[in-house]
This record gives structure tokens, C-alpha cells and sequence, in this order.
């Protein structure tokens, strides 16, 4: 399959894998008899991969990067370790959001060599939820730009996480979209979309319960140009496009893995997703 080929829209499958197969039906009563045998269910085995939005300056859409990934260009969307990694911004993904939350994460500076540092819960006694010992700073290469700084001298970034199931090629996928700096307006506007949707008694419903289509769109300002994600509903005409009940249930399971800690997103590796995304330096 190319690697810009179109997103399928979701089929009834009963067990997915990464690599898009089913189990084979004379297998199906085994499994589900013996399933969970075997797999860890250590949060440090089940890290969920991440999604970014590339940019002209990622290394995955530069051809003349070691790290390029052939196709790739500005606006694509890059799913980590899954084939093939890069769908168009312009054919975007569906996605089931299943879980939120928000941290602060940590990170050495670039002039000191750069590099993930660990995560700090959000704290509710502090005005942002930042760690209590931050304080807010110009940022060294833009002195226009405030940056929060540890006492250490490193970087702490707010960051939203949206967990859920990427639907494509005929299967349902884990990934977590990070959201930092700029992006935090979509990752905004995204939740306040999932909580209009409200329940008969009129509370919200729960985020699973319905899928979104999200494409890329460009946006600039005097800093340069960059690309963020365009979250719309997925049904036909822009309207919600609820999941079935074997979807909502699958979404259900995946956020009570996140809540109890049985899965969690693959922060390490959002050293490469601040270089991809590009988006920190557009403020």
C-alpha cells in the first residue's frame, strides 16, 4: 500500500494488530478463552506511540536528513512506528479520542544539548498547573518568548495528551497526539466539540462515543510558517459520526488502561516530536 494512500473508513473486526491482520476465525474461540496469557500488563510494556504533524524543518520530511522517511513532506502526518508511517494531511486519519489528561514535561535546554528529562504531574495549587519550583523566563534564542524554567536551568513545556484508536486499513490502532505551545488551541477547541455533544439529561458524553476526521492545515505568523492539526466530526456533512457499540467499547477499555495506569503515552520519545512538530518556536 502506498504510503499516501487514502484512510479506510472503519470495519468490524474482531482481534487487530499492528500490522492491520484478524485473527482467523478457527482461532477466534481459542483466543478469546485465553486472552491476556502471555502479555504484560506493566505500564513500562505498554507505552502507546505518539502521532505529529510534520513541518518543512522536520528531520523526517527533509530528504537530506538521515532520519527522512521517503514520501514525507510538510503537513504530512506521521504515525511512529506503524506501516506506513506517513499519511497526507490532506487525507488525514479518523480517530476515536478515548482518554485526556495534561502534565508538564520536562526538557534540557538545546544550547545544553537537549533532550527529554522526565514528566511532572499537573499540580492544581499552582495559577498553570506548572511545577511549584518553575518560574517563567525569556526564552535564551528569542528574548520576546517566555519559557518556564526549573532551577536546573531545563525547560518545562505544558503538554496535552489525547489517547485513543487511529482507524485505518481495516483496524483500530492505539496512539497518543501530543499538544504543546501552539497547539494548544486545537487541542482546545477539539474538547470543547467532545463536550457540546451532551447525553439526554444533558451532561457530556463520554469522549469515545463519537470519531473525529483530522487533517493538517497551515498557519503562519511573523515567526514563519508551520502545520497543526483540523479536527472536524467525521460524520457525513460535518456532523457527528458516533461510534458502534463494539467501538465504544473497545474505547472504553482503552481509557480505563490509561487510568490505571496500564498504558501510558511514549513520552520519551517526544524529543523527536518537539523537532517534528516544529510548532514551540511559532509563539
Amino acid at each position: 500500500m502506498s504510503a499516501n494512500a487514502k484512510t479506510k473508513e472503519p470495519q468490524t473486526t474482531a482481534v487487530a494488530t499492528t500490522s492491520g491482520s484478524t485473527v482467523p476465525d478457527y482461532l477466534q474461540e481459542s483466543v478469546m478463552r485465553d486472552a491476556g496469557q502471555g502479555v504484560s500488563t506493566d505500564a513500562a510494556d505498554n507505552l502507546v506511540p505518539l502521532i505529529y504533524v510534520l513541518d518543512a524543518k522536520s528531520p523526517q520530511a527533509d530528504a537530506s536528513d538521515s532520519r527522512h522517511i521517503s514520501g514525507a513532506k510538510a503537513g504530512d502526518i506521521w504515525l511512529r512506528n506503524f506501516s506506513p508511517p506517513i499519511v497526507t494531511g490532506q487525507d488525514g486519519i479518523l480517530f476515536q479520542p478515548c482518554h485526556f489528561t495534561k502534565d508538564w514535561v520536562e526538557w534540557r535546554l538545546r544550547k545544553n544539548g537537549g533532550g527529554f528529562v522526565g514528566r511532572h504531574d499537573w499540580n492544581p495549587d499552582t495559577e498553570f498547573g506548572q511545577p511549584p519550583e518553575a518560574k517563567k523566563a525569556p526564552h535564551p534564542e528569542n528574548p520576546a518568548k517566555t519559557i518556564w524554567l526549573m532551577p536546573s536551568g531545563n525547560e518545562v513545556k505544558e503538554t496535552r495528551y489525547h489517547a485513543g484508536y487511529v482507524m485505518i486499513n481495516g483496524g483500530a490502532f492505539p496512539f497518543v497526539i501530543p499538544f504543546s505551545s501552539t497547539g494548544h488551541t486545537v487541542s482546545k477547541s477539539w474538547m470543547f466539540n467532545i463536550m457540546s455533544k451532551r447525553t439526554s439529561d444533558g451532561r457530556p458524553i463520554p469522549s469515545f462515543a463519537c470519531v473525529y476526521r483530522l487533517k493538517t492545515k497551515q498557519r503562519t505568523n511573523s515567526q514563519g510558517k508551520w502545520n497543526v492539526f483540523d479536527v472536524t466530526d467525521a460524520g457525513e456533512n460535518g456532523k457527528p459520526r458516533y461510534a458502534t457499540l463494539e467501538e465504544y467499547n473497545r474505547g472504553k477499555a482503552l481509557y480505563d488502561a490509561f487510568v490505571s495506569g496500564e498504558k501510558r503515552a511514549d513520552v520519551e520519545e517526544e524529543e523527536t516530536a518537539t523537532a517534528a512538530a516544529g510548532a514551540d518556536d511559532k509563539m
